[in-house]
C-alpha cells in the first residue's frame, strides 16, 4: 500500500469510528473488532487500486493503446475492456 492510500485507510477508519457520537454507523453501536477493521482498510485499499486502474486506462488510450491490447494484459477480451473502462 503506498503511504497516501495508507494515511486514506487510516484517515478512514478513524472517520468511521468516530461517526455518530463515536459508535461509528454499526447499528449495535459496538467498535470495529480487529476483523472488520481489517475488511474495511482493505476496501479502501481495493477502491483506491481500483481509481489507479482507471488513471492508467486512461493514461494508455491517450498514448494511443488498443483495447485489444488493454485487454491482454489485464486478462480479459477487448470487449470486456473498453465495457469496464469506457
Amino acid at each position: 500500500m503506498t503511504q497516501d492510500a495508507s494515511e486514506e485507510a487510516f484517515a478512514a477508519a478513524d472517520f468511521y469510528e468516530k461517526a455518530d457520537g463515536g459508535r461509528g454507523p454499526n447499528t449495535v453501536g459496538a467498535p470495529l473488532g480487529q476483523a472488520l477493521t481489517r475488511v474495511l482498510l482493505a476496501n479502501i485499499e481495493l477502491n483506491a487500486a481500483n481509481r489507479k486502474l482507471d488513471t492508467a486506462v486512461e493514461e494508455a488510450r491517450a498514448s494511443g493503446e488498443s483495447w485489444s491490447a488493454i485487454g491482454r494484459v489485464l486478462g480479459m477480451t477487448r470487449q470486456g475492456a473498453n465495457k469496464r473502462f469506457s
